[in-house]
Order: C-alpha cells, then sequence, then structure tokens
C-alpha cells in the first residue's frame, strides 16, 4: 500500500473521531481512535521499509507508546496513570529523536524557548493546585511536555527547514492539546474540550511523523 494512501487514510479516521466527539457518537469514538496510531506507524513503516535507521526505530517507539496512551484513556478512571506513563514514555522518545534529527546536535538557548517556559509557568500555577495526590504525576509529565516542545524549537538551523516546521508545529499542537486535556479534567469542564484536545492531538501526531520522514540529516 503506498504512503500517500495511508496518511489519506490517516485522515479520515481522524475525521471520524472528531465528528464522534461532536456528535457524542460512543461507537465512531470507539472504532476510530484505536486505528490512528496504528496508522500512522504503518504509515512509517511503508516509508522508510527501506531504510530503516535508529530515527525510524525511535518514532515508532513513540507512537507505540501513544497508542498505548491512547488505550489506556478509552478505559476507566483507574487507569488516568497508566495513560499518564505511557504518554511521557512518548515524549521521551520524541525528545531523543528530536535531539538526534539534528547536525551536531543541539545546544541550549534560553531566548527561543523561553515563551515555553512562561507558558509552562502559568500552565502549572493554574492546573496544580486542582490534581490533588497526582501533583508529582503531573508535574513530571508537563516537564517532559515542555521539554519535547523545546527540544523541537532548538532543532533550528540544525535539520532542514521542512522538517524543523512541521516538528515544532506538531510539538507545538502537541503541547496544547495535552494543557486542555488537563485543563478539562482537572480545572473545569471546556465547551467542546474533547474536540479541540483530539483535533490538536490527531494534527499533532502527522505534523510530527511528517517531520521527522522529511529529515534527511545523517543519521547519528
Amino acid at each position: 500500500m503506498k504512503p500517500q494512501f495511508i496518511r489519506y487514510i490517516y485522515l479520515v479516521f481522524g475525521i471520524i473521531n472528531i465528528a464522534g466527539h461532536i456528535l457524542s457518537n460512543e461507537d465512531l469514538l470507539n472504532y476510530s481512535k484505536p486505528l490512528l496510531m496504528p496508522l500512522l506507524l504503518y504509515y512509517v513503516y511503508q516509508s522508510q521499509m527501506n531504510q530503516v535507521t535508529s530515527r525510524t526505530l525511535l518514532l515508532w517507539a513513540a507512537l507505540l507508546f501513544a497508542w498505548f496512551g491512547d488505550l489506556a484513556l478509552m478505559l476507566p478512571e483507574q487507569y488516568f496513570l497508566f495513560g499518564v506513563a505511557f504518554f511521557f514514555a512518548t515524549q521521551i522518545c520524541y525528545i531523543i529523536l528530536f535531539q538526534r534529527s539534528t547536525v551536531d546536535g543541539i545546544t541550549f538557548n534560553l531566548r527561543p524557548i523561553l515563551s515555553y517556559l512562561v507558558y509552562a509557568v502559568f500552565l502549572f500555577y493554574v492546573l496544580l493546585p486542582h490534581v490533588g495526590n497526582l501533583f508529582f504525576p503531573v508535574l513530571i509529565y508537563g516537564l517532559s511536555l515542555i521539554g519535547m516542545a523545546a527540544v523541537a524549537r532548538l532543532r533550528k538551523g540544525k535539520t532542514p527547514d521542512q522538517s524543523y516546521v512541521l516538528v515544532t508545529l506538531g510539538a507545538g499542537l502537541f503541547l496544547i492539546s495535552d494543557s486542555l486535556l488537563a485543563l478539562n479534567k482537572f480545572v473545569a469542564p471546556l465547551s467542546y474540550g474533547a474536540t479541540a484536545i483530539m483535533t490538536t492531538y490527531i494534527a499533532a501526531q502527522y505534523l510530527i511523523t511528517e517531520g521527522i520522514l522529511k529529515d534527511q540529516t545523517t543519521d547519528k
């Protein structure tokens, strides 16, 4: 199956999932969400089946952990921490992946990521008083999420422009998606919260995947 066709299938199931949230249709949600990450995994496989690298494996690992996280968050509330743990593993894989998909690695520079740090302080200020005994899991996951977005931003000039733009946009949308999820869960229900969460998440995972596939720097 051609990679382009798999990409269109992912888009279709993403739209189906978003429609399920808008229509509050559990059948659409239950059938579409478990297929999203496997479709991206298959897309990566078909795109790089003849040139598998360590970056390919890291991308597979990130998407696989995200799939486990998606499934865990579809289960009853007591499995929420499992979902957090799986998505924490996703963020760690992405941090390593983004660092490896650069020329000469990443150099820490405060100026480009200052806005992320300000955002993190504001988000934690609003969120953490409401999380109860989940303070440390939420804090640690939040730091990994901010770290993932920051490392994506620090790739500028060290990777092809197209890869940089796609990955940075995807990482930013991932940050927005999980911020909305946390606020919706712990602070107050958001209007069309689930729709916004999944729309940004579906776009984020696709953009990150596409951005990494566009990267042609030497694998390290």
